[in-house]
């Protein structure tokens, strides 16, 4: 068993954030929010009192994450759905 290095910890988590701000900048561009990425924290909402996404906005983002990831998200996947991070966990636990 290897152990990470710091720099290792250091770039895995500089990824991450870069992941994370990807997917919010997709997810505002896709839906035509007026809120910068910046913002919006990783653990926002995305639905109520969140990004208040509703299920039109849902869809959108199953597309969003099907075209730029390959992943597919069903109707049982709501999960997903609880805030960026979760959505940014979900396609990483399921990218090729």
């Amino acid at each position: 068993m290897s152990v990470a290095t710091f720099e290792d910890v250091r770039s895995q988590a500089e990824a991450r954030l870069a992941k994370n701000m990807k997917v919010k900048s997709m997810i505002i561009e896709r839906l035509g929010l007026d809120v910068e990425p910046v913002l919006v924290s990783d653990n926002q909402p995305l639905f109520g009192r969140g990004l208040e996404m509703d299920s039109l906005d849902t869809l959108e983002i199953v597309v969003m994450v099907n075209n730029e990831y390959s992943v597919l998200i069903s109707d049982d996947d709501f999960e997903a759905f609880g805030s960026i991070n979760s959505l940014v966990d979900f396609v990483e636990a399921r990218e090729v």
